[in-house]
Order: structure tokens, then C-alpha cells, then sequence
């Protein structure tokens, strides 16, 4: 089986009216990462550590360039608080990797003579599901 390429890479995020909208021309990067905690079982009388499986978590880093669909998606995440997720999407070009995420951090940038770029950081809320067909 071949490897795959960012070329292989798709990514969706629902818009303000909740749609998913492909941004995979506007991003640059993206890091998908699963977390699990552990709890610490050991007692007095063990002579090596005990541990136990804690709350499985994941997050979503995006960064890409600033444009009139990426601006819509983030702007209204600054310096605004928000309860609200954001359905995301990301095919690796294997299998779909879907979820809600609570957006924690946005930032647009730029300088003279660069593009203006813009990064999100989303918590997953809940858990990811893992298919073989995206929507």
C-alpha cells in the first residue's frame, strides 16, 4: 500500500449556519491528536506502578490563510466566548475522523509582504468517530 501525502489530506468545518465547508485549500497544516489520562493505582505495598486508563480526549489544530470562507468560519470566534462546537471532519486518505470540537484558540496574523494567515485550536467534545465514508 502506498503512503500517504498531505495531497491525501480533506478537511471540513461547519460554517456559521452549520454546514460543513471544505477548507482544505486554505489550511497549511492540520494535527488531529488523540490524549488519553491515566490514573495512578499504585499503593504503598506495590513495588512497581499501577495504572489505570483515565478520560480518552482529543484535539484539533488548524493553521492556513486568511480568505472570505476562513473569515466567516473564525472571525466570530474572536474575543467572543462561545458554548457552541464546530463540527469538523478530516480524512486522511484512509478513513473519516469526525467529531465535535469547542474552539479554545483563534488567531488571524500577517505582516507586510505576507499573506494573512489564521490558526484554531478546537477540544473534542465527546468522542471521534472513525468511518470509512465522510459526509
Amino acid at each position: 500500500m502506498a503512503n500517504k501525502t498531505y495531497a491525501d489530506l480533506a478537511v471540513k468545518i461547519d460554517n456559521a449556519s452549520g454546514t460543513l465547508t471544505v477548507i482544505t485549500c486554505q489550511i497549511n497544516s492540520v494535527d488531529l491528536e488523540g490524549t488519553q489520562t491515566t490514573l495512578d493505582d499504585t499503593t504503598i505495598c506495590d513495588t512497581t506502578m499501577s495504572l489505570l486508563p483515565g478520560i480518552a480526549g482529543g484535539s484539533l489544530t488548524l493553521n492556513g490563510v486568511v480568505n472570505s470562507t476562513t473569515d466567516g468560519i473564525f472571525g466570530p470566534l474572536i474575543g467572543n466566548r462561545t458554548s457552541i462546537t464546530k463540527t469538523a471532519q478530516f480524512y486522511n486518505g484512509i478513513k473519516y475522523y469526525r467529531g465535535e470540537f469547542l474552539p479554545t484558540n483563534v488567531r488571524f496574523s500577517g505582516a507586510k509582504q505576507e499573506l494573512q494567515v489564521w490558526s484554531a485550536s478546537l477540544v473534542l467534545d465527546d468522542t471521534v468517530t472513525r468511518t470509512s465514508v465522510g459526509l
